[in-house]
């Protein structure tokens, strides 16, 4: 992939991996440092001791601002939210850009977490931000290839370079969404099947009942109800019918399936606002699902490529 040059892109997104024999401090000094040489604003919101260490390489700069760090494993909507916020209450709005280091992030950098980091690249872009993630190494996944995947540039001993793996987020979130799909619980009989529904009101009635009974605390069962609305809503608006509704209750995750006969979405980036232009065709509603459940894909609801199901799935 063609890599954008630094004055074209206006949200940098920098990688790096950290591992147990370099001084990260003194390897991040110079990148902060041309930042405040330049009079832009620093914010660090890594946890200690780095961001002390970072916070002392760079001195009594009063454009350093060291803040909570922001945790990232939790849903990806919810970890961009706080990112974007973060980045919001700093940036100087004058022309001046903003430098964020966050990380470093879980150990394991698993599906949730690369999403977050791709997603990073979409939801942030028009933003004027040079943000430098920093990663520790990974236990039980490549999380040097999440970086070069996810970071369009990387911070080495050189400098920041162009990552030759970069992907972009729309291409890695269709792969990811391959890998789960068809969800080995559609070949078991579901706990709740609604063919043909044209009531909402049944669809919440008999969601309401069934999750009563399931692992889910209260809340969170609201909040799956909430999802599964707003899909079902947009299947009856957007689609064709008839909408089928099928959920699989197990003590370990809950698996919603909503089937329509209509044209399936193929933006795997659709939902991801509200504030980025994409609340056309349901985006709004989509917004709302994925802040409540832990997964939210679509694909053709057979190998004809006819019709669409959603799938959205809560981690109990």
């Amino acid at each position: 992939m063609v890599q954008p040059s630094q004055d074209q892109q206006v949200y940098r997104h920098v990688g790096h991996v950290m591992n147990d024999h370099e001084d990260v401090a003194t390897l991040v000094g110079p990148f902060l440092q041309s930042a405040l040489a330049a009079g832009e604003p620093v914010v660090i919101a890594s946890p200690d001791p780095l961001a002390s260490a970072l916070a002392a390489v760079l001195g009594s700069d009063r454009g350093v601002h060291v803040v909570p760090a922001e945790p990232l494993e939790h849903r990806p909507p919810d970890a961009l939210a706080a990112i974007a916020d973060l980045i919001d209450r700093d940036l100087p709005g004058d022309g001046r850009r903003l430098h964020l280091v966050t990380g470093p992030g879980p150990q394991d950098a698993g599906s949730s977490f690369l999403q977050t980091e791709a997603l990073l690249n979409h939801v942030l872009a028009a933003r004027p931000v040079d943000h430098l993630c920093l990663m520790a190494a990974g236990e039980t996944a490549d999380t040097a290839a999440v970086a070069r995947a996810t970071h369009p540039w990387l911070l080495t001993a050189e400098g920041m370079v162009p990552s030759p793996d970069y992907r972009a987020p729309e291409e890695l979130l269709r792969e990811v969404q391959r890998a789960g799909e068809p969800d080995p619980l559609e070949a078991t009989e579901p706990t709740l099947a609604l063919v043909d529904l044209e009531d909402m009101r049944v669809l919440r009635r008999a969601l309401n009942r069934v999750l009563a009974e399931s692992a889910l605390s209260p809340d969170a069962a609201q909040d799956f109800v909430l999802a599964i609305d707003e899909v079902t809503a947009n299947a009856a608006e957007h689609g064709i019918p008839p909408v089928d509704v099928r959920l699989w209750c197990t003590p370990e995750r809950l698996l919603c399936a909503i089937t329509d006969h209509g044209a399936c979405f193929d933006d795997p980036l659709v939902g991801y606002g509200p504030a980025h232009g994409d609340m056309a065709v349901g985006g709004m509603g989509l917004w709302l699902a994925r802040r409540s459940v832990d997964s939210l894909t679509a694909s053709p609801a057979d190998e004809s490529g006819d019709g669409c199901t959603v799938r959205l799935v809560v981690n109990a």
